[in-house]
């Protein structure tokens, strides 16, 4: 397979991480409580390439399966959230490469991914009893996620599961309740470091990635609510030793997400978003489900 196929299929892979739609990801929880998760995620689309790149037609699908958890907890007398998540993803991807057909398809495991929650303001630490009859505020926050690179990696290929990277993803959020509604507002980038095994003896650097996020939810009732999800992100450029490989602008997203309460321990949540603007970069579609269980 020619390297440069991957290379353009590495560099979408690691767009699509720039465009998580996460809704309330600001909100006051019960300290003291653990969340065991499964989710099955599903991406495809296609690619856009520089021009001076002789690729055409280029389509990329991922799927798989991540195991999550996370705690809450108390920290300066407000709440937090420590999560992380790993899993098991297969891509195939296609395209026309100097008038040849060129096609992969490989399995293997994510990396992982840690992150930290705190709300500095308007999310006292709260027991389950005592949260019961708390009134909603306005939440502030910040959040760190940081990805490890666990994942399976091959340096005979460009393209791969793992990215052999770290990145680092500061963020901070504000949560507006009102009613039955709620209004969330993000802003944050993510900051990698360099892959210095691309194809065993390259470089591959990336600018930072700039990402804002607006979230509108409505409660239908209790356990259960629904959310219009919107994005924008810029940034990304890539660099392999030195030399620009690729070019990105700012794009948009939009996406829907519902969460069901199945019962007082069990919850299902499903998810769904699209390329709206997509001027150079990934123009995909992704889809998931999740199912939640939480105990004390």
């Amino acid at each position: 397979m020619r390297p440069i196929l991957f290379l353009a299929g590495l560099l979408s892979f690691q767009l699509s991480h720039a465009q998580e739609l996460d809704p309330r990801s600001y909100i006051n929880l019960p300290i003291g409580q653990n969340f065991i998760g499964l989710v099955y995620a599903y991406t495809d689309g296609d690619v856009y390439t520089s021009p001076d790149v002789p690729i055409e037609d280029l389509t990329l699908r991922v799927d798989g399966q991540a195991l999550l958890y996370a705690r809450t907890f108390g920290l300066f007398g407000q709440s937090a959230k420590f999560d992380m998540s790993v899993g098991h993803a297969c891509a195939s991807g296609k395209a026309v490469f100097e008038g040849e057909n060129v096609s992969r398809g490989f399995c293997g495991i994510t990396d992982t991914k840690v992150r930290l929650n705190y709300n500095f303001h308007g999310a006292p630490a709260l027991t389950l009893k005592e949260f019961a009859s708390h009134k909603k505020e306005i939440v502030m926050g910040a959040s760190l996620q940081i990805n490890i690179p666990t994942g399976e990696y091959d340096t005979d290929f460009v393209f791969n599961i793992g990215s052999n990277r770290w990145y680092f993803r500061p963020e901070i959020g504000i949560s507006i309740p009102l009613n039955k509604w709620e209004f969330d507002f993000s802003v944050g980038g993510k900051f990698f470091s360099d892959n210095d095994e691309l194809k065993k003896t390259s470089t591959l650097a990336q600018d930072p990635i700039y990402n804002f996020q607006m979230h509108i939810v409505y409660d239908i009732k209790r356990g259960q609510w629904i959310a219009l999800n919107a994005n924008y992100f810029q940034g990304g450029d890539t660099f392999v030793d030195g030399e620009k490989t690729s070019i990105t602008r700012g794009n948009e997203r939009l996406g829907i997400t519902y969460s069901y309460a199945i019962n007082a321990r069990h919850s299902l949540k499903l998810l769904a978003n699209t390329g709206v603007t997509t001027r150079l970069g990934n123009d995909s579609n992704a889809y998931g489900i999740g199912w939640v269980y939480r105990w004390e």
